[in-house]
């Protein structure tokens, strides 16, 4: 049995994440290998023979896959290349759990409940990176139509589900999520120097080209076939991983760097650095061009990256969704209408027509209620539902 570490990257509101932060050297090596080695659950239907996929082009298919990514985003997924490395690689981070749920990457954001990031190195275009609640929906929303009584949770289930043929046998971001709450399992499977699989996207004494590799190597063992050691005791179908081999102990071994040598990984070049500085300024006048009122109490308006996604108080369409809280609406009656003894008999007359009229309304309203008390009224199957009672609200964790 394991548990999972608690990594998130720790900044406070405005703050940038620097490539360090990131670990940008082991993302852009894991994203910029180009073995096409992985194979296509969603495959063209017109392709007899799907080809296979490199793992940027795998992960980005996830992306497009899931049924929380909207008709918009995805077509800015597809139009931009590098708006679709950049996104992915956060959602990575986002997938592993280095990114929480508390952070924020567009500058817009005004709820009080995330804090707002520049990440200068993964916004290099003008597309939006939206927020960790709204990435991690859609990585939770990719299907697999083999998957029929849902995806996998443990590690085991999915090599038993590779095994009996089910190739691949998961999604490639549910497999990183179960990688990432079994690590110290998977490390004492595969990984020598004591390393955990989250210590990928971590140790910053191991070179990034190793750790990349060792991640590569997990993902193409747990979705193609495990690699074995010696082909000459399993014929010919044995599945030769293409990302290493396991070279002390049988474990996947990686190369240690000294601090200077690892002060060289993850710098952040000028430019980057400069377009920090813009994004922080640009969040700043955002914040104080704000009402007081609408600091304290605002909502995101970027919702354009999940569909039917409730988070927040966000409506479908952008608007913000009024809550009348539970308790707090008043019976408005009408005024009741009074006549002096002074009052001359016109306006007696009248006032007796009125307190007739409001006598046969109520006996109309008890006759209404009695009828929706009626289990086969119309009414009470289909009630009216102008107010909305809110006990509370959950926010997408």
């Amino acid at each position: 049995m394991s548990s999972r570490r608690l990594v998130p990257i720790k900044r406070g509101e405005g703050e940038p994440l620097t490539r360090a932060d990131l670990q940008y050297d082991f993302l852009h090596r894991v994203f910029s290998d180009r073995q096409p080695v992985f194979s296509d659950p969603w495959p063209n239907s017109i392709d007899s023979i799907a080809p296979k996929l490199t793992f940027h082009e795998l992960y980005i298919k996830a992306l497009l896959n899931s049924t929380k990514t909207t008709k918009a985003f995805r077509d800015k997924l597809i139009e931009s290349d590098t708006f679709a490395e950049d996104f992915a690689m956060i959602a990575l981070l986002v997938n592993v759990g280095r990114i929480n749920t508390t952070m924020s990457f567009f500058p817009e954001m005004k709820t009080t409940i995330r804090s707002y990031h520049p990440v200068p190195a993964l916004q290099r275009t003008s597309g939006n990176l939206q927020d960790a609640p709204r990435i991690k929906h859609i990585l939770k929303s990719v299907p697999l139509e083999s998957e029929t009584n849902g995806p996998s949770h443990l590690p085991a289930d999915i090599l038993s589900r590779l095994s009996s043929g089910h190739v691949p046998p998961t999604t490639v971001t549910n497999l990183i999520f179960v990688l990432a709450n079994h690590s110290p399992t998977i490390g004492q499977l595969y990984l020598a120097d004591n390393v955990d699989f989250i210590d990928l996207f971590m140790r910053a004494d191991l070179s990034s080209a190793s750790r990349a590799n060792a991640f590569l190597w997990l993902c193409f063992n747990y979705l193609e076939g495990p690699s074995l050691d010696s082909e000459d005791d399993y014929g010919n179908d044995v599945v030769v991983n293409p990302f290493g081999d396991s070279s002390k102990d049988g474990k996947l071994s990686f190369m240690h760097l000294t601090a200077e040598e690892a002060a060289l990984e993850n710098t952040d070049p000028p430019d980057e650095l400069e377009r920090a500085e813009k994004l922080m300024e640009h969040r700043s006048n955002l914040l104080q061009g704000l009402p007081s009122k609408a600091k304290d109490k605002t909502t995101p308006t970027a919702n354009d990256s999940v569909a039917d996604d409730h988070s927040d108080t966000i409506g479908l369409g952008g608007e913000e969704i009024v809550l009348i809280p539970k308790g707090k609406r008043k019976r408005e009656n009408p005024p009741t209408s009074k006549i002096s003894r002074n009052a001359t008999k016109h306006q007696k007359s009248a006032g007796d027509k009125m307190a007739k009229s409001r006598k046969s309304k109520g006996k109309a309203a008890e006759n209404v209620t009695e009828h929706s008390q009626d289990p086969s009224s119309p009414s009470r199957m289909f009630p009216f539902a102008w107010l909305v009672e809110v006990d509370h609200l959950d926010n997408i964790m």
